[in-house]
């Protein structure tokens, strides 16, 4: 039997499982990964409060045997269907955000249930919002939250990175050709992401390491750190790190920009390459970006060099992390930065938004359809780097942006109608789809959450899930869910006409009716049969 390939994490033998299912083994494998970290998290708690800790340890036990014991009934397939991984990567987030929520309630920390979904939708899809304050959070709590955007972070990288190339059968999505021996970070499923792993690790504990050189403590240190490497932006802070000396500040504006260049930077600097990393032109579009950004707000009054580079890395990997408060720093530097957003950061990073070169090529093809309008006979060639695009991938690229406008739009809408403001309407949903957090209005630069409607917190958790999904997952879901609508209309209908029918005495349903004028049909024929017999014999 061939073994089957993981995706998302260790291999089991396929001889053992009983169910072949893609999504089944990805969410096992993702499960058993934070049930260990959530472990790790109530241990650390222990000795601060207690009860929590015990909840906290209590539930990543159970989750990670509950994982285990699934992983080993469960393989999946050696290839599997591109629709089976999309709808089992919006299955994965889902049930990433419902065990945190049910911690989040269970542990007491947030006694409200959409409160919990809000706070656990954050912290997996790496968006810098938050309704926990460190200063009334216990430990293993404040160290769950954390670990939450490190899961998602890593989630999403080995998504982006080994699944979604591996099931498409194509680089296109991710920008890099892999077929030149060294720079093949992904050769096949298992070695990427053995490889992905150690780079996401290693990179965590890097930053660990600084923040404690800068004189921060265990905790605060890897907080820092799983906020920083996963571009989740949480500190536990009210004041997010403007109350945090100059170090700490300077560490994570260089790991927001590595974090914001993605995996595959952080691979070539690994091994001493550094052709690739002079060739690409999506890292130079980023650096050229966040030259231009910096400039572009630190010309106005009051904003300081240090400052706008800082929020210009935090926008563009869509970190959220905040130095000061930017909102009042007028309407032209947070209209960069409203920018810098939305295109996001580098494919093969755990950040969100459009990416810096899905935004470059949809620029190249509008160049080259502009030429084709003055010259029809003219040729003009999409490239990056030393590879032409096909129209394929130019298709998919701008069905990519049409259905983010679309969500951006429909995130605004959403938010509207909970009683957001125009501009926080706007600024929130855009900030929400591309995993930044921070927003004008009623959310602040700071991301939180304690001052804004609840009927607005909760609109926020589906927008945020959204961003973070690939889109034909998203469309999946609405699909899943148009069906459930449609097949609860049509019970309700029934049902409604069985109870009509049934006050009358007729039939309940059309499949009854339609028995019940069978049965006569053959009771008259059957009477009509005995009549002649009857006839016959008289």
């Amino acid at each position: 039997m061939r073994r089957a390939r993981p995706l998302l994490g260790a291999a089991a033998e396929p001889s053992t499982a009983r169910i072949v299912s893609w999504p089944l083994a990805a969410v096992a494998d993702t499960g058993l990964t934070l049930g260990l970290v959530t472990t790790a998290c109530g241990l650390a708690g222990l000795g601060d409060d207690n009860a929590d800790a015990a909840v906290i340890v209590g539930a990543g036990l159970a989750c990670a045997a509950a994982a285990f014991v699934a992983r080993r009934r469960v393989a999946p397939p050696p290839l599997p269907g591109a629709g089976r991984v999309f709808a089992g990567i919006g299955m994965l987030w889902t049930a990433l955000v419902l065990f945190g929520a049910a911690l989040y309630a269970g542990s007491g920390t947030l006694t409200q249930i959409d409160d919990a979904l809000v706070e656990s939708a954050a912290g997996f899809t790496t968006t810098s919002l938050t309704l926990l304050d460190a200063a009334e959070t216990s430990r293993s709590v404040l160290l769950f939250r954390s670990a939450s955007s490190w899961v998602g972070g890593l989630t999403a990288v080995m998504i982006a990175v080994v699944t979604l190339p591996t099931v498409l059968r194509s680089t296109s999505l991710i920008g890099y050709r892999t077929q030149r021996r060294g720079f093949d970070l992904v050769p096949n499923p298992r070695v990427g992401t053995r490889r992905v792993l150690l780079i996401y690790c290693g990179f965590t504990a890097l930053c660990w390491a600084a923040y404690l050189l800068t004189g921060l403590g265990f905790v605060d240190a890897l907080v820092l750190a799983s906020g920083t490497v996963s571009t989740g932006g949480f500190t536990g802070r009210a004041d997010s790190l403007a109350g945090f000396g100059f170090g700490a500040q300077l560490v994570a504006f260089f790991g927001m920009l590595l974090a914001g260049a993605g995996v595959f930077v952080i691979w070539w600097m690994a091994r001493g390459r550094l052709r690739p990393l002079w060739r690409s032109g999506e890292l130079r579009a980023f650096l050229v970006l966040l030259a231009l950004a910096t400039p572009a707000m630190a010309l106005h009054s009051g904003v300081g060099w240090g400052e706008a580079a800082f929020m210009a890395v935090s926008a563009m990997s869509t970190t959220g992390f905040a130095v000061s408060d930017w909102t009042v720093w007028g309407t032209a530097a947070t209209v960069v930065l409203l920018a810098g957003a939305g295109i996001g950061s580098m494919m093969g990073s755990p950040g969100g938004g459009l990416k810096v070169m899905r935004a470059q090529l949809l620029m190249g093809a509008a160049g080259g359809e502009l030429r084709r309008q003055l010259d029809p006979r003219a040729v003009v060639l999409v490239r990056r780097d030393d590879e032409t695009l096909t129209q394929r991938t130019l298709d998919r690229l701008g069905g990519h942006q049409i259905a983010y406008v679309t969500l951006v739009g429909a995130g605004a809408m959403l938010l509207g109608v909970a009683g957001g403001t125009l501009v926080g309407s706007v600024w929130g949903s855009v900030s929400a789809v591309s995993t930044f957090g921070p927003a004008m209005g009623e959310i602040g630069a700071f991301g939180q959450l304690s001052g804004v409607d609840r009927l607005e917190r909760l609109a926020l958790a589906p927008v945020m899930m959204a961003g973070r999904m690939p889109v034909p997952s998203v469309l999946a879901g609405i699909g899943l869910l148009l069906s459930l609508c449609k097949a609860a209309l049509w019970r309700g209908r029934y049902w409604r006409s069985g109870a009509v029918a049934r006050l009358r005495g007729e039939p309940a349903s059309p499949q009854a009716a339609e028995q019940q004028r069978s049965d006569a049909e053959q009771l008259a024929e059957d009477g009509s049969a005995g009549a002649r017999f009857e006839g016959r014999s008289g």
